[in-house]
């Protein structure tokens, strides 16, 4: 049985559990129903019907057929497993199917944000895990993003800045000052291409705090459009963005020749902007 708390803007639980699973195949939902296998705080559901803001969601499914899903597999060797998380799913959750699907332990290297589609790292044993761990504190690995921002953005920026975490509220704080609890962030922007009234660009991550980019952005006046937290609401609106528009989509690696993983230094990962 898997439960889930709604907390958004009334929509179908079609759509809400495609979002959720999306392996789910629209039939085996049908069948869910049919056989009356979902439940909405505590009642038996038979039809699609709207979730409201605090509704309950109990699905009653077949694990395999949840869990055991095909995925986009960018690269695989005996250490570890890169592939692209598709937009709607936790990180822990990809890898937790990743996992079952292969009958073998993995553990996430980093993570992406829930609504953010892009190249995960995964490792298959703790030895790679401690490389990869020590490898993003210094730097070694190099993640790029690329974004769709409000605003005309003219020359590529370094920001350098401090990150407060909210974590009872599940936001993020961006100030110039090194107040309690703040952690240093850097996140290079380059624009990339332009739009009316937007801008398309490359970001790069060197510190990868929770929703840094996206606050980050934000905070120099370039909010995410799409990003329903941190964003021009209005600007959301006026684009009809019914999503963030932000994906990692690139790889690289740096680690010190002393290291078992330098073996990647030579590869590159790439994949497209899904926007």
């Amino acid at each position: 049985m898997r439960t889930y708390k709604f907390d958004r803007k009334p929509i179908r639980l079609s759509k809400y559990l495609a979002e959720v699973f999306p392996e789910l195949r629209f039939g085996y939902f049908r069948t869910l129903l049919k056989q009356r296998e979902i439940r909405i705080n505590g009642k038996k559901i038979s039809q699609d019907i709207y979730l409201n803001p605090g509704d309950n969601v109990e699905v009653f499914c077949d694990e395999e057929k949840l869990l055991k899903f095909n995925y986009e597999q960018v690269y695989s060797d005996e250490n570890l497993l890169i592939a692209v998380k598709p937009r709607g799913v936790a990180s822990e959750e990809f890898c937790k199917r990743i996992s079952t699907t292969e009958n073998k332990p993995i553990e996430l290297a980093h993570r992406l944000d829930t609504n953010t589609k892009g190249l995960l790292i995964m490792s298959y044993n703790e030895k790679t895990s401690e490389a990869l761990r020590e490898g993003f504190r210094k730097g070694a690995i190099i993640k790029k993003y690329f974004a769709l921002v409000g605003g005309t953005l003219k020359e590529k920026l370094d920001l350098r800045d401090y990150l407060v975490k909210d974590a009872e509220k599940g936001v993020v704080t961006v100030t110039e000052l090194k107040v309690n609890g703040a952690i240093p962030i850097r996140t290079e922007v380059e624009p990339v291409e332009y739009g009316e009234g937007t801008t398309t660009v490359e970001v790069t991550l060197h510190t990868g705090k929770t929703h840094q980019i996206r606050a980050h952005l934000a905070y120099a006046g370039y909010p995410i459009v799409g990003d329903t937290k941190y964003g021009d609401f209005e600007l959301n609106r006026v684009m009809r963005a019914k999503r963030q528009y932000l994906t990692a989509c690139k790889l690289a690696f740096n680690f010190h020749k002393s290291s078992f993983l330098s073996y990647l230094n030579d590869k590159k990962f790439e994949i497209e902007r899904d926007f």
